[in-house]
């Protein structure tokens, strides 16, 4: 059932504490309990509901503006049967009528009627908002709309808190809405699954890329213990949402990712996190789960650095150090409780709701054999990242081939393109072989098109290693577009003219401003391309055919000035009358166009 917004239901209370007599309003209370509120409903911001007091009255109550309330009695002034819905309004909510009553005739708020308090931790505001909110995913029958409102006043409470609060405390809300919404899609139509997925993925999407907004503004460390406690359990969180089978419509992996990502430099939790991950990619069969380093050296980390956090984590291994709710458990707590919290899952529902693409898989353990589950593609792909942010990028790139490419290539783009913001030309290489290789098999037009962007990027900042250029030749017709507008950046003219005509473009396909750039940088690089589409039109013996090749060859006539051939044009055009001297129609359109050869 819908329900107000917790500052509209204040509201109403306020005004029925200053614009009721408490006589009246003890008067509707004992028309409450006596059961005279028979029908209640709430429509959007408005409370609908009859009440019988020995005549049936019509009541609404309207939270915008109590003076548009109404009621069908003969009172002019706000009445009992006003209260008496109220109070049925507070009963459905689940608050305590008696309590409400005391709150109204003595004064108070509502604040305190079982929502955790500012000092609270995440696992009180997790089981308030279960409690609260944990059944509206079944009113998102046709689209997540009823999920908004739920979103709106979970992050009101936290509204006048610290910055810093705020923030952690709207990255987990967020994060228990898109649950919700992954409840709702589990429990859609299975028929219609693919129009319900186009739906909620529409309406979930504004939702985590505010997540991630919110997780860019957050510090890179957490700056106090309160602060690493609202962390820890976002991460376990997040973690457990990614490694869920039955979680089939969002992009958690990529979630998950983002956020270690962003807490790269948070070392304590990092290791804790991979041991975690290691430990879940043991049962996967043919997955290397242990890295090749326990220590593996960070990006720019000094000896002493690796030495000291392969120390930390054997010491965490060894005595257990992890995250839980309070920011103090044990790695195997975390890994029992992941594995009990989505193997279950997995088998129950993973065939059913498969994230999109997973059916497919480039390089399957065992050749033939079944692709992983979306909880195996969800520890391999996090196995991925922490290779990658160690340095091990064959590592990496060996759990990604264990993955649905059509499903981590994303990631694997990313990962592509911070070795291109590092300047590691090497590792870059070996990521964008991986994407070649997965591309093809399993085409993808945004991940051929990261692709493309990649290897420009490439080319552009190592011009002396050709490897983006020789990706993009590979991949030609379909990236003729790409490779075309690179060569002309670069300043490449030779290259763009052998590419037309290798691609057997005809000059009027070209952009004209394209053609006016060569024409006068480089005059005679088209002439080849003029000559063959000359050909081609007195090749179509028809009169329009002719006009085409006319017009070509005053294009023709130009371009010879132009590199001051002269001679070579005259020569060239007299020839030209000869050999076609029998095609009547196209000599009478040479005349015209006063192309003699004179």
């Amino acid at each position: 059932m819908a329900h107000l917004a917790d500052e509209r239901t204040d509201r109403l209370l306020r005004a029925l504490a200053n614009g009721m007599p408490p006589d009246r309003v003890i008067q509707g209370h004992a028309l409450y309990r006596g059961g005279r509120v028979p029908v209640m409903e709430v429509v959007m911001n408005t409370v609908y509901g009859a009440v019988n007091d020995g005549a049936v009255h019509a009541v609404t109550l309207d939270a915008d503006d109590m003076a548009y309330s109404t009621c069908t009695c003969p009172e002019e002034a706000m009445c009992a049967h006003m209260a008496a819905l109220f109070f049925r309004y507070c009963e459905s909510e689940g608050w305590d009528a008696d309590r409400v009553l005391k709150i109204v005739t003595e004064g108070g708020s509502l604040d305190g009627d079982g929502r955790p308090g500012p000092a609270d931790g995440p696992e009180a505001w997790a089981g308030w908002f279960a409690e609260r909110f944990g059944g509206v995913w079944r009113e998102c029958r046709r689209s997540l709309h009823p999920l908004q409102p739920v979103l709106q006043e979970a992050k009101g409470w936290a509204r006048d808190w610290p910055p810093a609060m705020r923030r952690l405390h709207w990255l987990q809300t967020v994060l228990l809405v898109l649950e919700q919404a992954e409840l709702a899609f589990a429990g859609s139509d299975p028929e219609n699954r693919y129009y319900f997925q186009l739906s909620f993925s529409r309406s979930a999407e504004p939702w985590m890329r505010h997540w991630l907004e919110l997780l860019h503004e957050a510090g890179p460390v957490p700056a106090d213990e309160a602060e690493e406690r609202w962390l820890r359990a976002v991460a376990v969180r997040l973690r457990n949402a990614a490694l869920n089978g039955r979680y089939g419509l969002l992009r958690w992996d990529e979630l998950y990712v983002a956020w270690w990502d962003h807490f790269a430099g948070w070392r304590e939790a990092v290791l804790e996190e991979r041991e975690v991950i290691a430990r879940l990619a043991e049962g996967i069969g043919g997955a290397e789960s242990g890295f090749k380093d326990a220590g593996a050296r960070e990006p720019g980390a000094s000896p002493a650095d690796v030495a000291s956090t392969g120390a930390t984590a054997a010491d965490a291994v060894a005595a257990g150090v992890s995250s839980d709710a309070s920011g103090a458990g044990k790695v195997a707590a975390d890994v029992a409780s992941a594995g009990a919290d989505s193997a279950g899952a997995d088998s129950a529902g993973a065939s059913a709701t498969h994230a999109p693409g997973a059916a497919a898989s480039v390089g399957a353990p065992g050749g033939g054999a079944l692709p992983p589950s979306s909880r195996e593609t969800a520890i391999l792909t996090a196995l991925a990242f922490f290779r990658f942010r160690s340095g091990d990028h064959d590592g990496a790139i060996d759990a990604m081939r264990k993955t649905p490419f059509r499903h981590t290539s994303t990631i694997a783009g990313r990962f592509a393109e911070r070795c291109l913001e590092d300047g590691d030309f090497d590792a870059l290489e070996r990521w964008l072989h991986h994407l070649h290789d997965g591309l093809r098999q399993i085409r993808d037009t945004a991940v051929l098109k990261a692709l493309f962007r990649l290897c420009r990027a490439a080319d552009d900042r190592w011009p002396d290693r050709p490897l983006g250029v020789r990706l993009m030749r590979e991949w030609l017709p379909l990236s003729y577009g790409e490779l075309s507008a690179h060569y002309l950046s670069r300043g490449r003219l030779r290259d763009w003219a052998d590419l037309q005509l290798a691609m057997g473009v005809k000059p009027e396909d070209l952009d004209a401003g394209h053609l006016r750039l060569v024409a006068k940088e480089a005059p005679e690089l088209l002439l080849p391309l003029f000559h063959r589409a000359v050909d081609e039109a007195v090749r179509s013996r028809g009169r329009m055919g002719y006009r085409a090749a006319v017009r070509h060859l005053k294009r023709l006539e130009k371009l010879y000035l132009a590199a001051g051939r002269q001679e070579r044009w005259r020569e060239f055009i007299r020839q030209f009358r000869t050999r076609h001297a029998r095609l009547r129609a196209l000599q009478e359109e040479l005349r015209f166009a006063n192309l003699a050869g004179d």
